[in-house]
């Protein structure tokens, strides 16, 4: 019997370049992470936070891209170390929204800037490469 023959893709692949990539940002934001004991997720979570008024837990899923128990546990932690805090809705009372605290801002914007040489040399590489880093993001986006 014949081994059948994988077929070829005509374009670059892109899959595999950008899943090493994006496993060495996570590296680095986890190095940078475990020295404010914060998670990937964590700082997922106050960088959805930092932006908004408030988001429920349907929608700090949708941002993260976690599942719903993970998210959940990781939110708990958060409360338990003040970075946020839930409040119930006013509209609708079965709703709770989770905000992002002012000692949780404090931290997301340190913890940011640490992260800020990781940007800058993606950024660098991407310009080097003429690729604009807006656009970039606009494709990735599409994959959230």
């Amino acid at each position: 019997m014949q081994k059948s023959q994988p077929t070829k893709i005509d374009s670059t692949p892109v899959l595999i370049p950008l899943l090493l990539a994006a496993k060495s940002c996570v590296k680095e934001i986890a190095a940078a992470g475990e020295r404010h004991e914060l998670s990937v997720d964590e700082w997922l979570i106050l960088d959805a936070l930092s932006s908004s008024d408030g988001l429920t837990m349907s929608q700090l899923q949708q941002h993260c891209v976690g599942a719903a128990s993970s998210i959940t546990r990781a939110v708990d932690r958060m409360v338990e170390r003040a970075l946020v805090f839930r409040e119930v809705g006013q509209a609708d009372r079965r709703q709770v929204f989770v905000h992002i605290s002012t000692l949780g801002d404090s931290l997301y914007t340190k913890f940011s800037r640490e992260l800020g040489r990781v940007e800058e040399q993606l950024n660098q590489e991407l310009q080097d490469a003429n690729i604009d880093p807006a656009t970039l993001k606009a494709v990735l986006e599409k994959f959230n």
